[in-house]
């Protein structure tokens, strides 16, 4: 597959980007990839956590949440990818990235152009309108205008309610961004809370929790196991189309 640049990208902190950026590396493992994660919040390593002691995960962390001194903040990361020279790199973004990266999307395109890769970005949505329009800003011309629109994807997170709930669902512009080729993902919501806080808690691919001898899940009940296994089948199906472009 081609080298992927797969940025978890949205608004405020709670839209689910660190659920994105988790399922998408688990993707990528679950084709044999070696996966890079990068937490570009370090006080907040939301996903790193979990594959720390994973062969086949490389874990780091540099901040891209520098408003005052975004240049450097993504020199620093332009000079991490070249160096690591990783075939499929997931950036984990926190929330407010865009006030670094938007004006310097181009540079991204650049980096990502100048080193192989398919730049891939997911915007994780929230219900509001000042969400939904600032998602729409970062489409006209802040990171997502950089980004080849078959390789846009906006996330729904199926936590936060029923998608036709959005204000992004009635949006004046999404149809033209849809048209675009610019694809929609609802993203499953793991509705069990026992399930979800002892999975929150846990260590270890996902993957690998969910089947016998469930290595990670002590402590466990049967039927948390079968919750996460049906949540984690759900969302493998659902990102599936982000990596349709990449063979």
């Amino acid at each position: 597959m081609t080298k992927t640049l797969l940025i978890s990208h949205g608004g405020k902190g709670g839209t689910g980007k660190s659920y994105v950026s988790q399922a998408t590396a688990e993707a990528l493992l679950a084709m044999g990839y070696h996966v890079s994660i990068v937490e570009a919040d370090p006080t907040q390593p939301d996903i790193a956590k979990r594959y720390v002691d994973d062969p086949d995960v490389t874990v780091g962390a540099l901040s891209l949440n520098r408003a005052g001194d975004a240049e450097n903040a993504l020199s620093k990361f332009g000079e991490w990818l070249e160096r690591a020279d990783a075939n499929h790199v997931v950036v984990n973004l926190p929330g407010g990235a865009g006030e670094t990266l938007d004006a310097l999307s181009d540079q991204l395109r650049f980096l990502a152009d100048g080193l192989g890769y398919r730049l891939v970005a997911t915007y994780s949505l929230e219900k509001n309108q000042t969400a939904t329009d600032e998602m729409v800003d970062s489409f006209k011309t802040g990171l997502m205008s950089c980004v080849s629109p078959e390789n846009r994807f906006i996330i729904i997170p199926a936590y936060k309610g029923d998608p036709e709930t959005f204000e992004w669902m009635d949006y004046e512009e999404r149809t033209d961004i849809l048209a675009s080729g610019t694809r929609e993902i609802v993203f499953p919501a793991l509705s069990s809370r026992s399930a979800l806080k002892k999975f929150e808690a846990s260590r270890g691919r996902v993957a690998h929790m969910i089947v016998p001898p469930y290595p990670g899940c002590d402590g466990w009940m049967l039927l948390d196991k079968s919750s996460v296994f049906r949540w984690h089948k759900a969302v493998m199906a659902a990102i599936a189309p982000i990596f349709e472009g990449g063979e």
